[in-house]
């Protein structure tokens, strides 16, 4: 009977440890901007792991094969220009679908504005910039948060265009997509019918091609 005893006992351990899982740093580390650049296959890893022990290793080594200190740098610096410019209300512009998509494909000013009330009356805002693969001045980016329109009553929708040459070889074509910024919900989207499909198979391409490439 003792031995049972011992043996359940040790089962309810043992369980409890697996249901704690990774701590909190651990849980949210793979939606930070740091873990954009996981693959499909980092990700099936990291579905794997159970203790901190090993969620830390993953990430040490994650960081040491995309450049160590100067991966950490990079993506920290883009944290800060995409928070300053793109957050919405309490979200960090880091963490909306427009920060990670210029962390991963590069900044780019929107080529057009329709702004919109949430129950359907749309008219157009003119766009304060011009087509091309310039770096979104102050205004253009700050409007995304601060634009006069930018109510709880108002949607703000943004279309933007990345020529073929800005992405990668192997996706071979430009993309135009629209993503709809709501300030009252305080989040984006992607608008565009397929948009996020195409936006997941760039950052595949992306995050393989920086794993691939030559560490300096």
């Amino acid at each position: 009977m003792k031995q049972f005893a011992a043996v359940f006992t040790l089962a309810l351990c043992a369980s409890a440890a697996f249901a704690a899982g990774l701590s909190d740093k651990y849980k949210v580390w793979p939606r930070t901007p740091q873990a954009y650049f996981m693959t499909n296959a980092d990700r099936a890893q990291w579905s794997g792991l159970k203790t901190d022990a090993e969620a830390e290793q993953f990430v040490n080594d994650y960081i040491a094969k995309r450049g160590g200190d100067a991966f950490v740098n990079e993506i920290a610096h883009a944290v800060e220009a995409t928070d300053k410019y793109l957050s919405i209300g309490k979200t960090p512009g880091s963490l909306t679908v427009r920060g990670k998509m210029m962390i991963l494909l590069g900044p780019v000013a929107p080529t057009a504005t329709t702004k919109k009330k949430k129950s359907g009356d749309v008219h157009m805002a003119p766009s304060s910039v011009a087509p091309g693969m310039n770096a979104p001045s102050m205004a253009d980016m700050q409007s995304a948060s601060n634009d006069p329109g930018s109510s709880t009553f108002f949607l703000t929708e943004y279309t933007y265009s990345y020529p073929a040459a800005a992405l990668p070889a192997a996706y071979g074509k430009p993309l135009t997509l629209k993503i709809e910024v709501d300030p009252g919900a305080e989040h984006d989207r992607v608008t565009s019918f397929g948009g996020d499909k195409e936006l997941d198979r760039l950052y595949e391409m992306v995050a393989q091609a920086r794993l691939n490439a030559p560490k300096k």
